[in-house]
């Protein structure tokens, strides 16, 4: 069983954060650059793009919206914190995590609404 907490940790953040800097990489940021905004390494930032990191997962395209719009603010110097904050608690208020929980940990039912009871 694993808990909503690690999923979040282990599957989500890492999937924002890939997503991202895929998406600051077509604003023609270099890896560097896409690092120092991600406030990550460079070698992580290379498998993100490469997807040898978080490719465990995918999003719908509402996700990805918030996320492309996110990638702008981050261009424009918008915090790096508040934007992955802010995209994770979409992931909740959607029930987005809990798509990904039941990919993960087969131990949870199909219909589970636990975190939001």
């Amino acid at each position: 069983m694993m808990y909503p907490q690690e999923i979040e940790v282990w599957y989500i953040l890492p999937l924002i954060r890939k997503e991202i800097a895929k998406e600051l990489l077509n604003h023609n940021l270099t890896q560097k650059e896409i690092a120092l905004k991600l406030e990550i390494t460079e070698a992580a930032v290379s498998q993100y793009i490469n997807e040898k990191r978080a490719n465990e997962s995918k999003l719908d395209n509402d996700m990805k919206g918030a996320i492309q719009e996110a990638a702008k603010r981050v261009v424009n110097n918008s915090s790096i914190m508040k934007e992955i904050q802010d995209l994770s608690k979409l992931f909740w208020k959607t029930k987005g995590i809990c798509k990904i929980h039941m990919q993960h940990d087969k131990s949870i039912a199909k219909t589970c609404d636990l975190c939001f009871k």
